[in-house]
């Protein structure tokens, strides 16, 4: 996982070293948040207004959230299939007011509010048909709060309105380009390229 932190700073998530580190723009790396306090860490977001980041701990089946000092403020979950509980998260997003949560092993996408007084709400359902989810991973959301959810089990980009109904697929299994094979990850950068 990777996120664009403060002050031109690269937020890294290291699973196989249980730790997350900051490079600075001359790509020096400290380490934030240590094996102490993660198990497996791989999505990551940033929340610029509230200075927190938010770490999918795939292994420990939450969310920790963390301000830029490493200190662990809350975590998120548990494991579970009910709303707001996880099985092997994987990859975040933020989405206004909400964290977009690729909740992998539950074939799902959940959006958590990030005010505690929201319920949870659950995107998608596991199934074979185009749109439906298998292995959800990489999550995004442009500036219209369209969400775009990589499902790497069937090769594609899937893409949902903001009422979370889905709109539609992009590739495919393939080696062209406009196909994928299993792909992992999505971004959208601030000009709306995906």
């Amino acid at each position: 996982g990777i996120a664009l932190g403060p002050a031109g700073r690269v937020v890294v998530a290291d699973a196989e070293l249980r730790q997350v580190v900051t490079l600075d723009p001359e790509g020096n790396g400290t380490v934030l948040i240590d094996s102490s306090q993660l198990l497996r860490p791989t999505g990551l977001a940033w929340d610029e207004k509230d200075g927190l980041l938010y770490v999918a701990d795939t292994q420990e089946h939450q969310i920790k959230v963390f301000d830029m000092t490493g200190r662990r403020v809350k975590v998120i979950g548990q494991r579970g299939e009910g709303p707001g509980e996880f099985n092997y998260p994987t990859f975040l997003a933020l989405s206004r007011d909400r964290l977009v949560v690729a909740d992998t092993m539950n074939a799902r996408v959940q959006l958590i509010p990030l005010e505690d007084s929201g319920r949870p709400q659950v995107v998608g359902e596991r199934g074979t048909n185009v749109g439906n989810f298998v292995r959800p991973k990489g999550v995004a959301v442009d500036a219209e709060n369209n969400l775009y959810v990589i499902e790497s089990y069937h090769d594609h980009l899937l893409i949902f309105d903001e009422q979370a109904r889905f709109l539609l697929p992009i590739g495919g299994t393939g080696k062209v380009a406009g196909n994928f094979y299993l792909p992992g990850g999505v971004w959208v950068d601030q000009g709306n390229r995906v």
